[in-house]
């Protein structure tokens, strides 16, 4: 086989914040290579193709919400950007520590204005869990 063109498959990752989350996006390209079975053939090929046309590289990007490890070996993998991904690393802490109090308030509702509901109306009290998931539901008569 004789390879008549080749290139190198390539990779990066970027971070961006999008909608208050650091969202890491991968870009692959896989590396094009040609080849022919003999050399005859070989330049038969390399004149086709130097005036017909090549398909283009597959591209493959995926994007997904970065974690603060994705960072962190991101940070070792690029010392260069060192700077910038220590601030995001700052901003995903940041968002963590902001989520985790807004857990642990609980969430209070008052009816302001209950003596204008006749009896027979009924008010439904709910419970929820730390995360937010609901654990129950019990209704009250007013």
């Amino acid at each position: 086989m004789h390879k008549l063109i080749s290139s190198e498959p390539y990779a990066q990752q970027i971070f961006k914040v999008v909608n208050g989350k650091v969202i890491k996006a991968t870009l692959v390209i896989k590396g094009t290579e040609v080849f022919s079975s003999d050399e005859y053939t070989g330049e038969i090929a390399l004149k086709a193709l130097m005036t017909g046309a090549i398909t283009r590289t597959v591209v493959n990007v995926a994007l997904d919400e970065a974690t603060e490890a994705d960072l962190i070996a991101a940070k070792n993998a690029a010392p260069a950007k060192t700077h910038d991904i220590d601030t995001l690393i700052k901003f995903v802490r940041a968002t963590k520590d902001a989520e985790a109090q807004a857990a642990e308030r609980p969430l209070r509702v008052e009816i302001a204005n209950a003596s204008d509901f006749a009896e027979k109306d009924t008010v439904l009290r709910v419970e929820r869990d730390q995360s937010g998931k609901l654990t129950g539901a019990v209704a009250h008569k007013i």
